[in-house]
């Protein structure tokens, strides 16, 4: 194989160790009459869509221009900034770990075959885990890490998945998506929308559990992990956001590429019964451990602080799909959470012999300068998703999307929950007690410059599908749910 040293930092031969992490990939080669079976009564037991509201309003791409050019900027990224991080713990209640740690990279020193994906996934395991609000972790995490963050200044909170959506209906990818849209305070916060927080993907298979469990290992300050969750704040189209996603795992070798990477926090020690639990994968939605429905977060300090220029995004592919463009599959993605390390993992049958180690950077920047218009109508449909949640009387709507070019903005109704619970929702109102705009840590990462950006400015994001990283890989071959699949 050849490498550009320029851009990827080196391969890896096929390896095979245990540790736990929920990760995507390839495609299960055998049996295919039981999987076409389980898909099909996976698909006959999905529960029903929740009803529809009345019909607002419809956005198209005739919508998303704006003439008045208010925005220069609104076609990057910029001002990047990391936020917090958190674990989520596999216990029997809603925990997260603050700031957590990503799974560590860590190739066992032989080869070995790896089994396929065997078991059930949930499509949203966030509102899997924390049904009632899952975003509130996210908005906990925050606290618990900056405790005065300037919250009255963000616009938008959303996850990878939810702008992952909106941004393929800009590039009018035919996928159907709904999110739930409320304003608090200034803050207009997005949250994906599914039948069922423990609705499963049916057909899930390859490797994309597998690998990352040979691959990667959880530490010990966080041995009962099964998500790192990520938060940074950049500016886009002239909005302040939020944005929440999946860190796959990082690598310990560019740690010193970010910012010093924070002291150790050892979480309180659990019971030795819940030490087994470590080993359960995060998107198994029988054999995991499920909080109980109904009980309170619960937010604990442990783990370490590592800069995102450390954090990789991970996709596994079966050999026979070398020759299709991967990477410029998952641009769009990686752009939206401003990641620049990205592993490519191809196998033969389960053997993986070719590993791709890379440094994305450029390949992000060049995706924003090529897709500026794009990114600019992106922008614009940020903006009057935005302002139309605030003008609104109840300040919530739902976007929905059913065909291409079609955005339909609804009353919200049926099992649709506040946002925040009540408290949460009070305290990001009011914002800081005294008044001060505290700032949150600069992003460090292998920077994802502009022309117009000085040179450590940085510019790249991920959208899941995921942290929300949809977290999956599976089957259906435009599922848009896993965020790991070739959609």
């Amino acid at each position: 194989m050849s490498v550009d040293s320029s851009r990827w930092r080196g391969s890896s031969s096929a390896q095979g160790r245990s540790s736990s992490l929920p990760f995507r990939g390839g495609r299960r080669g055998t049996y295919p009459s039981q999987r076409r079976t389980q898909m099909v009564s996976q698909i006959a037991a999905r529960p029903p869509s929740p009803p529809l509201g009345q019909l607002l309003a419809t956005l198209s791409d005739v919508d998303l221009t704006d003439p008045s050019d208010l925005y220069e900027n609104s076609a990057k990224i910029s001002s990047c900034k990391d936020v917090a991080s958190y674990n989520w713990l596999n216990e029997q209640e809603p925990t997260i770990l603050v700031p957590g740690k990503p799974p560590v990279w860590a190739p066992p020193p032989t080869t070995t075959k790896l089994k396929e994906d065997d078991g059930n996934y949930f499509r949203d395991p966030n509102a899997a885990r924390y049904s009632a609000h899952p975003i509130e972790p996210a908005v906990q995490a925050i606290y618990a890490s900056q405790p005065d963050f300037p919250t009255t200044s963000i616009d938008l909170f959303a996850c990878g998945s939810t702008l992952g959506n909106l941004l393929r209906f800009v590039r009018k990818v035919d996928k159907s998506f709904r999110i739930l849209v409320e304003a608090v305070g200034d803050t207009v916060f997005f949250v994906r929308r599914e039948n069922s927080p423990t609705e499963l993907i049916p057909g899930v298979t390859g490797f994309g559990h597998t690998f990352p469990e040979a691959y990667t290992t959880w530490e010990a300050e966080v041995k009962r992990s099964v998500s790192h969750q990520r938060i940074i704040r950049y500016e886009l189209g002239g909005l302040d956001c939020i944005v929440r996603f999946e860190g796959d795992g990082y690598h310990k070798d560019l740690i010193s590429r970010g910012s010093e990477v924070g002291q150790r926090v050892d979480p309180p020690k659990a019971d030795t019964s819940k030490d087994t639990l470590a080993s359960a994968l995060f998107n198994s939605a029988i054999d995991d451990h499920l909080p109980t429905r109904d009980k309170p977060l619960n937010v604990i300090h442990g783990g370490q602080k590592i800069p995102r220029a450390a954090v990789f995004d991970l996709k596994t592919r079966s050999i026979r799909k070398k020759d299709q463009d991967t990477l410029g599959e998952e641009l769009p993605r990686l752009w939206l959470a401003q990641l620049s390390n990205f592993i490519l993992a191809y196998h033969t049958s389960g053997i993986f012999e070719e590993i791709q180690i890379r440094d994305v950077h450029h390949d992000v920047e060049d995706w924003e300068r090529e897709n500026k218009d794009t990114i600019r109508r992106f922008a614009v449909l940020l903006r009057k998703i935005v302002a139309f949640a605030r003008s609104t009387t109840d300040r919530k709507i739902e976007v929905r999307s059913s065909e291409v070019n079609v955005l339909e903005l609804r009353e919200q109704t049926g099992d649709a929950r506040q946002t925040l619970p009540a408290v949460v929702e009070a305290r990001w109102i009011k914002g800081n007690p005294d008044g001060s705009n505290a700032s949150s840590d600069e992003c460090h990462g292998p920077d994802l410059r502009t022309s117009a950006e000085p040179e450590d400015a940085n510019d790249s994001i991920d959208w899941d599908e995921g942290s929300e990283k949809d977290y999956t890989a599976c089957s259906m071959e435009h599922c848009g749910y896993c965020g790991h699949c070739s959609y």
